[in-house]
This record gives structure tokens, C-alpha cells and sequence, in this order.
């Protein structure tokens, strides 16, 4: 919103679908590490003291990170990809307009309203005379990646097997947050909300056929099932809302 309160619509630095290879170090940099360490690996306090807990995470826990954090590096197993595109669309209601950057008739993208509070749905956070949408499609999974992967659990080395998928996942994380901000470096840093398919404020699988379409992900090696899911597993896609007001929110609260 610029300073007379009218709401701009934004100029993104290019048109249509771009392929970038995120550095690896950069990504990391935006890996949660506490996301990995308890959510993902199950690192959690249950009943032991604070001083007992935080040896484990500072001992146990940290170890492995830092252990396989160095080995993905060294042997490159999950190496991070990212198929972006920015597009021109315009907000309806509940639906968003978007227009394929080779023509054609604009796709009409339908989401649900939250029906308390702000009452806010996706596209109120796009300019009503026409506005940029960001999509994304990241991944880090590759050939080579899923067969180490596979002889983890061949040679029985189940815990081990855990920790890098759980490490992979937190790491696709950390791609798509690494290209959510590269994409609004023309606006000075991150802002606005990023929103996955399959989400309760944008629960239509669908939509991920879609991105994975307008950002040609088929060129970093992401494919899509029947039932529009991402392949290889440790991929992820998500629509941009790039303007300052754009927020993620709960459509049932």
C-alpha cells in the first residue's frame, strides 16, 4: 500500500517461469533447526529437566545434524532445485484469476473464505485491477538421493534412515523459504505469504498441477501423479501473495 493508501500492484523483475539452483550453504541458512531437531527427529523434553534436555539437543541431537548437514554437502545426495514463475492475475471475489504467461484463456482458482474474524480468502491479498502472482516449485530430490535412501533401509539401518528423511524434509522446507525470498528481492526482502495446495485456506490439491505446470517443474526433474502429488517425495509447490498485507491465516478461525 503505498503512502496515499492505494494499493499498487507490483512490477516482479520478469514474466513467465525461470529455473534457478539455490546454493546449498544459503539454504541452510534457512533450515529450522529446531523444526528438525524435535518436530521431525522427536528430540522432545518429556519429563527430563531443562538442564538434562538441553545436553541432549546440544550433544545428541546437534551431532547428527551437524554429521549429515556435512555429508549432503560433501556427497551431494539432496541438492536443492527451484522452478519459479511470476504471472499476471486478477482477484474476483473468491477466485483468482491467473493468465498463463503463452496465452490462453485465464484459469479461474477458486478458495475458500474465512467465515469468522477478518473473513479473509487468498485473493484479497492481490490489487483488483490486476496484479504479479508468484509460484513455486522447489525440490531436493534426485535419482542418486532416493537410491541411498533405499539402501538404508535394505541394510536394516532403520534410525538412520530416519534422520535423512527427516533432514530432507526440513531441508525441501528451507528451499521454498530461500526462493520465497529471492523472489521478492526486487521489493527490498521477504514479505507477504507463501500458501500450499492442500492447506485449509488452500485445501485444492489440484492447484499443484497448475503451478507445477506455469513453472515448467518437469525441467528440475519434479513430475505428478494422478492424484497430484509431487514426485520425487521431497518436493513442494506454493502460490506467492507478495503484496505487504498478504498473511497466512486460519480459514476456519
Amino acid at each position: 500500500m503505498s503512502e496515499q493508501g492505494v494499493r499498487v500492484a507490483l512490477e516482479p523483475p520478469f514474466w513467465g517461469p525461470q529455473i534457478w539452483e539455490p546454493p546449498m550453504e544459503e539454504v541452510h541458512a534457512h533450515l529450522e533447526r529446531m523444526s528438525l531437531l524435535v518436530g521431525r527427529w522427536g528430540f522432545k523434553q518429556g519429563n527430563l529437566s531443562e538442564g538434562e534436555y538441553r545436553r541432549i539437543l546440544e550433544g545428541e541431537a546437534q551431532g547428527h545434524y551437524k554429521r549429515i548437514r556435512a555429508e549432503n554437502l560433501e556427497r551431494k545426495l539432496f541438492v536443492p532445485r527451484a522452478a519459479v514463475a511470476w504471472l499476471k492475475a486478477k482477484p474476483e471475489g473468491d477466485r483468482l484469476w491467473v493468465f498463463p504467461h503463452e496465452g490462453g484463456e485465464p484459469v479461474g482458482l477458486d478458495f475458500p473464505r474465512q467465515q469468522i474474524r477478518e473473513r479473509l480468502c487468498i485473493p484479497d491479498f492481490f490489487v483488483e485491477g490486476g496484479d504479479a502472482a508468484g509460484f513455486l516449485t522447489v525440490t531436493v530430490g534426485n535419482e542418486g538421493a532416493a537410491r541411498w535412501m533405499e539402501e538404508l533401509q535394505d541394510e536394516g539401518r532403520y534410525q538412520e534412515y530416519f534422520f535423512w528423511n527427516g533432514y530432507a524434509a526440513e531441508y525441501a522446507d528451507a528451499v521454498a523459504e530461500w526462493t520465497h525470498r529471492k523472489m521478492l528481492e526486487f521489493l527490498g526482502g521477504k514479505q507477504g505469504a507463501r500458501f500450499g495446495p492442500g492447506y485449509p485456506s488452500c485445501p485444492d490439491t489440484t492447484l499443484s498441477r497448475w503451478i507445477w505446470r506455469w513453472t515448467r517443474a518437469e525441467r528440475i526433474g519434479v513430475e505428478l501423479t494422478d492424484s497430484n502429488m509431487l514426485v520425487p517425495e521431497m518436493s513442494t509447490c506454493a502460490l506467492v501473495a507478495a503484496q505487504p498485507w498478504a498473511r497466512v491465516f486460519n480459514v476456519m478461525a
